[in-house]
């Protein structure tokens, strides 16, 4: 995943957790990751590995294509 889709992502994810919001740590808790790692997914500097995606979509309320949708 090139740099711009991980700022891209990172955003997308923040902007969907505060909307429904889900706090950083019940978030990390409902998709298994670490709170530093969900701070440099939303910070676009993670290299998310499809394993996570696959955490973090459903967290969302959504699929890994509707958090994939539109990014290159």
């Amino acid at each position: 995943m090139n740099e711009r889709a991980k700022q891209i992502l990172g955003e997308r994810v923040k902007q969907t957790r505060r909307d429904l919001g889900i706090s950083k740590v019940d978030f990390c808790v409902a998709a298994g990751i670490s709170r530093p790692y969900l701070d440099r997914i939303e910070n676009g500097t993670a290299n998310i590995t499809v394993k996570v995606l696959f955490k973090i979509a459903p967290a969302l309320g959504m699929t890994v294509s509707e958090l994939l949708e539109g990014i290159e």
